[in-house]
């Protein structure tokens, strides 16, 4: 079966898929690229949790066609714009503790044989990237593997009764788990197999799972879409790229209101005004910003603001950004008397956009740091002393403000609570300042 593998990231795919694309195994295939006949032309599908789920749902009915021909989805992450009949908005677990984040079998799956999931459960002791909570289950899906006491099911196969089969795993994707056991390469090699008509569920199980609503999930939340607006004065404007971590921070219900003009990248152009905030949410596939440089340099040059948050590779970008990542460290915490050093500055105090914003509302692990132009106020640094967040007013006519900070993607996946308490605050000050 000819598969692709999407590629929705500008990080290339790992070397496992390059491996398979070289034995022509599988298809590599920018998401930009991705058409119906393109889609139609194949049967196997592996998605990842970078997915433009907004660009995917203009190819609904494209979708159904691949399926009702017998085609197979591999699904990573958290559906939030449901692009399949009988298929509903992910939910995570409601106030989980860590043990709901033990991982188990419910219908042994051949992907999974010979397998410890208690190496896939933790990643450096720490349990949550596998899943915390789940896609519901379609009716007349199966279990695969389940989380907690409450077997909230994170990893579940269907065969739609008009043809076809979707694999759902409700996590980061699956072919990053399992790293201190070298067993990433091995998932990714069985994603692809499955993907391509390997082996599944055979005989199908005639054990139904729970339906979500007998299980410990927070209620769904509503996600108004895209939106512009045309008043007068300084506005936000966010461009999302369609995940599912971008959908829930801009448009779930917490901070939407913030947000005067959500749209996709490429409408820049059409929308931003120089008076308005350029706010870059963190993990954007930097491809979808690069081709929108002349256009962010523009309203930078008419005296615009830009912020840019982590893991979106501002330093291709924007201008004069001198950026270093590093190793993230995320489970420094397990150590009680453990600090990971950050500390906001004294310049911050004084700073609008960091009202309210300590210590302990700035830290939750590390992506790299940067080396901030002369004349520029750091507001951030970590245990080095390197700037990890700063205002620039001196490289351009406007102001950059850039972070390696990545609190949406965290808060969108519900993920590390430290992220909601930074966007509490920084959102509020941001929207104050834009109203000034």
């Amino acid at each position: 079966m000819n598969t692709i593998y999407l590629k929705s990231t500008y990080e290339a795919p790992s070397e496992a898929v390059k491996a398979a694309a070289a034995e022509g195994l599988v298809t590599i295939v920018e998401q930009t690229a991705l058409n119906a006949d393109m889609l139609l032309a194949h049967s196997g599908l592996i998605t990842g949790n970078q997915l433009d789920q907004n660009a995917m749902a203009l190819m609904r009915e494209a979708l159904a066609a691949f399926l009702d021909a017998g085609g197979r989805w591999f699904f990573n992450g958290h559906m939030v714009r449901p692009l399949i009949d009988g298929m509903t908005q992910y939910r995570p677990i409601e106030a989980p503790k860590r043990a709901d984040f033990d991982l188990a079998s419910v219908n042994p799956h051949p992907l999974f044989a010979g397998i410890e999931l208690s190496k896939l459960e933790t990643n450096k002791g720490v349990a949550g990237f596998y899943g915390r909570g789940c896609n519901p289950l379609p009716e007349g899906a199966v279990a695969v593997n389940s989380l907690g006491a409450a077997k909230v099911p994170v990893d579940w196969v269907w065969a739609r009764p008009k043809g076809g089969r979707i694999f759902s795993h409700a996590g980061n994707d699956l072919g990053s788990m399992g790293l201190e056991w070298k067993l990433s390469g091995e998932l990714t090699r069985r994603m692809i197999d499955w993907a391509r008509g390997g082996a599944c569920l055979e005989p199908w199980p005639g054990s139904p799972s729970l339906p979500a609503a007998g299980l410990p999930l927070a209620a769904p939340e509503t996600y108004g879409g895209m939106r512009r607006s045309s008043r007068t004065g300084r506005r936000i404007v966010a461009p999302s790229c369609g995940t599912y971590y971008h959908i829930r921070s801009l448009e779930g219900p917490r901070y939407t209101e913030a947000f005067d003009v959500i749209c996709a990248p490429e409408q820049l152009t059409d929308i931003l005004r120089p008076v308005d905030v350029l706010w870059v949410p963190c993990r954007t596939p930097a491809q979808r910003l690069i081709g929108q440089k002349a256009v962010i340099a523009r309203h930078l040059a008419a005296g615009g603001t830009v912020v840019a948050l982590g893991e979106s590779r501002s330093d291709l970008w924007l201008p004069h950004v001198d950026f270093t990542g590093t190793p993230t460290n995320w489970w420094w915490w397990l150590d009680p008397a453990a600090d990971l050093g950050v500390r906001v500055t004294e310049a911050a105090a004084g700073h609008p956009l960091m009202a309210g914003i300590g210590d302990r509302q700035a830290t939750w692990h590390l992506h790299g740091w940067f080396v901030p132009p002369d004349g520029a106020t750091v507001l951030a640094r970590d245990g080095e002393g390197r700037a990890i967040l700063y205002e620039d007013k001196v490289s351009t006519r406007g102001t950059m403000i850039l972070s390696s900070l990545d609190p949406m993607f965290h808060h969108g996946s519900h993920f590390m609570p430290a992220t909601t308490l930074f966007l509490d605050r920084f959102v509020r000050n941001l929207k104050a300042f834009a109203d000034v």
